[in-house]
């Protein structure tokens, strides 16, 4: 039987933790004909699409852009030979032939990339742990303290769903603290 899928689900490992990785990998399926669509949804990988194969090298770029601004964004990476292929909050991957200049060639651009990210990933992580440790506390209060059955289980729910976000942010706020760390010595 003939796979006709069109599109295919790449699981990614996490920009934080392997991002050239993930670009290389993405390289070597346009070679296959798979090429980038876009983020999945979440955030956890990536669609693909099946085309001719090209071979293709990709780069993720960390911006804060504006809709006004957007248009100018890309042209300005259109000039250097990079085609914006897809966006998810402030991550950006380009796409270019090979041997085209990279994105990001010196440490200071690098490192700007970077600071902002990591600025952003430790306010999201503070903010989580606040949260987390808030419905410790009312799950104590309310089972403990005031013997409330149904609070109890409202903030113990509660509590689950902060923990499953903190633990997440805070590897990816730790991953971009050392790759900044690293740019900075």
């Amino acid at each position: 039987m003939k796979n006709t899928k069109q599109t295919r689900y790449i699981l990614s490992n996490g920009l934080a933790f392997a991002e050239q990785r993930e670009m290389d990998k993405l390289s070597r399926l346009s070679e296959k004909g798979w090429h980038l669509e876009r983020f999945s949804r979440f955030g956890f990988g990536f669609i693909v699409r099946k085309g001719a194969a090209h071979k293709q090298i990709y780069c993720l770029d960390i911006q804060q852009v504006s809709q006004e601004e957007e248009n100018e964004y890309r042209e300005l990476f259109a000039a250097g030979g990079w085609d914006l292929v897809c966006s998810a909050g402030e991550m950006h991957i380009f796409a270019a032939e090979p041997g085209t200049r990279p994105i990001h060639s010196d440490r200071t651009t690098l490192f700007e990339k970077y600071r902002k990210i990591t600025r952003s990933s430790k306010i999201f992580t503070l903010v989580v742990m606040l949260l987390t440790l808030l419905t410790i506390t009312l799950m104590y209060l309310s089972g403990q303290v005031w013997d409330h059955s149904l609070l109890y289980n409202i903030s113990r729910v509660s509590m689950i769903v902060c923990a499953m976000f903190f633990l997440p942010s805070l590897m990816v706020y730790a991953a971009f603290s050392l790759r900044l760390r690293a740019l900075s010595s």
